[in-house]
């Protein structure tokens, strides 16, 4: 795999940063051209989504603002894959998918299916389809467990939110050919293993 696009998801506290970093790491010492990038992005756009995290505004408005972080980003992974680089994200349109779907069925009420469908849809025309997707599935619980050292906990980190999440991650990835999923209540060693061993199955 000399270019190509890779993407990490998963609940808050799986892992997944410290994964896609490692990973990220060991196909450059294998001489691989790689660009690690996460979402919200470090621009402007980015930051306007890191400050809806800290104010109450309504879950559409929120849902548009990463769609408007993610075009500009998905513009930026394009050019850097014609460039032959292997593409790697922490985070990339799933979890949007999977977050807004949440917030949206406890704000709004109604069916988190038709939601995690209305996200899909409007976010097409913004997206690329990954090669693989790794999704480090961990039960609420013990993700929380791992978060309990940081000094403020973000608007999506409770159980009742997670767990929504969580089951959204899982429909998504059972409907997607994409994805694989990796138990990452695991080691770290152990998880950053499975997931190389399936990158290197590319």
């Amino acid at each position: 795999m000399d270019s190509g696009f890779i993407t990490f998801e998963g609940i808050d506290g799986c892992g997944k940063s410290t994964v896609a970093s490692t990973i990220a790491q060991r196909l450059k010492e294998q001489g691989k051209n790689v660009e690690l990038t996460l979402e919200p992005t470090h621009t402007w756009l980015g930051e306007a989504v890191r400050r809806s995290y800290t104010e109450e505004i309504h879950p559409y408005t929120e849902a548009f603002l990463f769609l408007a972080d993610r075009a500009t980003h998905t513009d930026w992974i394009k050019e850097k894959m014609s460039q032959g680089n292997i593409v790697i994200s922490d985070r990339y349109s799933d979890s949007t998918v999977a977050y807004q779907a949440a917030l949206f069925h406890q704000k709004l009420g109604g069916p988190m299916p038709e939601y995690v469908k209305w996200l899909q849809e409007v976010s097409q025309p913004v997206i690329i389809t990954p090669n693989l997707t790794l999704l480090l599935d961990i039960d609420p619980e013990v993700s929380l467990a791992r978060l309990n050292d940081r000094a403020k906990m973000e608007k999506f980190e409770t159980l009742e939110n997670l767990k929504l999440v969580r089951e959204n991650y899982l429909a998504i990835a059972k409907d997607s050919f994409h994805f694989r999923i990796i138990d990452s209540s695991k080691t770290l060693e152990e998880v950053i293993e499975e997931a190389w061993s399936i990158i290197q199955g590319l």
